[in-house]
């Protein structure tokens, strides 16, 4: 071996199987000739200094920072890299990984990224692109952390999963007005509120169309390969992925393993109007970007999002979701440089929903950190659109020292205000947002902190929107999460499907709305199968199905015509699913 030459990997194994499982035990340290010296190389000669007796470990931590960042593709790879790491390495070995990030952003980008191609995590390309966009972020929160904090440990814990979940922080929310008392009614001179009762007269329900997670491709390439190496396919990759040796060809209107098409997007549009030709408004949350965060640049998501938002029949009420802002996630705490800001996107939304949300709530954007509240005219309606990003454990920014706050950018004690001041003004609400509070992806303290806001607020909130699972659901909150039953049920969130075919099937939903208690009386959702022999040619949408119709039959659940389909519903059909029924 020469002396002083720089440190490079051994090689892995990929198992006969494709499955391209990692094994720990083909990592070592070792030196080259230095034909391959590069920076990467040189990099990893200053960790042979630093982090060579523990270097497997350090290298199954870098895969797990890698895989963070990234989209990964298949579930197996991501699987083995998860089972090489071990929590104690990881605690261990932030160390290292700080004293790197104190050597600059390009020396600790140019180590992920290096990783991330040499054990072929992704293309080069996107490990180029992707990587060297994240990276330094994490570079900024490794240089603010200590070793012993809460923030020092939620790395390991909560962003890449190899250590136990820390305890919930707990903190009692103190809320400036206490519940309004079920009374019909008081003196006028008194301070105590009058609690609204809200009854339904019966009359028609208005409509509201509910779209999520679009993912629109707009570089998506007809007759294009559908079989690639990267998260979506259906795009120009070069010369293998288009021309005449292509054997699976991409379709007009979308492909399984490709986000969706502008083709697809104005079939949806021309279903929706078919079906529900005089929506009130549209509920949109969150997600317009395609899955290509490696060639996502600002300049590029502002001109989809500007598309895309004049799509929307107005009014319109949307929110952000992590894919519509560049780096992928990226919504940083307040106080950050110029160059990190989001104000860019801020604006890109307030030129686009001025018309909807008003020339006040669209200016006010940037100070609320993407957050607005409206009330739809002629109703008592207030839309409360949140940026759930701020709950989001993929937000790098979320990790620095100051994560210790209890309310990342005041979007809780926001949130607070504006239900009081409903409540106050006797006023319904609707919360908009992207990621659902208790969902995996969401910090377990800020969706706890939530719960106790949307407890006090539980009569004042009529119901929740979110999307960002990909999938077709509903979730219940209770005011007594040791005693869930229908009486202890009080919130209820209706969490909308997406369009991109990736992800199955694509859908949207039309709720029934009664206009005196702004409840949700119905939904249907609509959906096209990809597979079906029409698609192609011209998607056909129908209808999916009917929850009232779907659902309210039950012999056990029997609920009444004229009730909602509220928390104590959607309780009483969990039971029934839970009972095989």
């Amino acid at each position: 071996m020469t002396a002083g030459a720089p440190l490079l990997f051994s090689s892995y194994a990929r198992p006969a199987d494709g499955t391209g499982a990692y094994a720990s035990s083909k990592w070592a340290c070792r030196t080259s000739d230095g034909k391959r010296a590069t920076k990467f190389a040189t990099v990893l000669a200053w960790l042979r200094r630093h982090a060579c007796a523990l270097f497997s470990s350090f290298v199954a931590l870098l895969l797990v920072l890698t895989a963070v960042i990234l989209p990964i593709k298949s579930p197996q790879v991501l699987d083995s890299i998860y089972d090489s790491a071990a929590c104690p390495a990881c605690l261990a070995l932030l160390f290292p990984l700080q004293a790197l990030a104190r050597r600059g952003d390009e020396a600790f980008t140019d180590l992920v990224v290096g990783f991330c191609i040499q054990f072929k995590i992704q293309d080069e390309d996107v490990c180029d692109g992707a990587v060297r966009s994240q990276a330094p972020i994490l570079a900024h929160v490794l240089r603010t952390i200590s070793p012993g904090t809460d923030s020092y440990r939620k790395i390991c814990s909560t962003l890449m999963e190899v250590c136990a979940p820390p305890p919930l922080k707990q903190i009692t929310l103190n809320f400036t007005s206490p519940p309004v008392p079920a009374l019909a009614a008081r003196d006028a001179t008194s301070p105590v509120r009058i609690k609204k009762e809200w009854t339904s007269r019966g009359r028609r329900p208005f409509q509201v169309a509910h779209l999520s997670d679009v993912h629109i491709d707009r570089k998506y390439a007809v007759n294009s390969s559908t079989e690639c190496s990267k998260v979506i396919c259906c795009r120009d990759y070069g010369a293998t992925s288009i021309g005449p040796q292509v054997v699976h060809k991409a379709g007009p209107f979308g492909a399984r393993s490709c986000d969706a098409p502008p083709a697809l997007v104005d079939s949806m549009f021309r279903a929706m109007n078919r079906f529900a030709p005089n929506v009130s408004f549209t509920v949109f949350t969150g997600d317009a970007i395609d899955g290509a965060v490696w060639d996502d640049g600002r300049d590029k998501i502002s001109e989809d999002l500007r598309l895309w938002y004049g799509q929307m029949k107005e009014p319109s009420y949307s929110t952000f979701g992590n894919h519509d802002s560049a780096p992928v996630n990226s919504f940083p705490r307040w106080g950050a440089d110029k160059s990190d800001s989001v104000d860019w996107l801020y604006g890109v939304a307030a030129d686009s929903w001025n018309a909807s949300i008003g020339k006040e709530a669209a200016q006010s954007l940037a100070e609320l950190s993407g957050c607005f509240s409206r009330v739809h005219p002629g109703t008592d309606l207030k839309i409360v659109s949140l940026n759930t990003n701020y709950w989001y454990r993929q937000n790098f920014w979320l990790y620095g020292a100051e994560f210790s706050e209890w309310d990342p950018n005041g979007i809780l004690t926001w949130l607070a205000r504006e239900l009081d001041e409903a409540e106050k003004a006797h006023q319904r609400v609707w919360i908009v947002g992207h990621m659902p509070p208790g969902s995996h992806d969401a910090f377990v303290d800020q969706s706890n902190y939530a719960n106790q806001i949307f407890r006090r607020y539980s009569d004042t909130i009529a119901a929740q929107f979110y999307g960002h699972t990909h999938s077709d659901t509903f979730a219940v909150g209770y005011s007594d999460y040791s005693h869930r039953t229908a009486a202890t049920a009080d919130g209820v969130a209706f969490i909308g499907g997406s369009l991109t075919p990736k992800s199955g099937n694509p859908v949207f939903r039309i709720y029934d709305v009664d206009p005196d208690t702004y409840e949700v009386m119905d939904f249907r959702t609509y959906t096209t199968n990809v597979d079906g022999p029409e698609f192609q040619r011209d998607p056909l949408w129908i209808e999916y199905y009917s929850a009232r119709g779907s659902y309210s039959g039950n012999p056990t659940l029997s609920w009444p015509e004229s009730a909602p389909l509220n928390a104590t519903f959607w309780h009483l059909v969990t039971e029934s699913f839970e009972r095989n029924e």
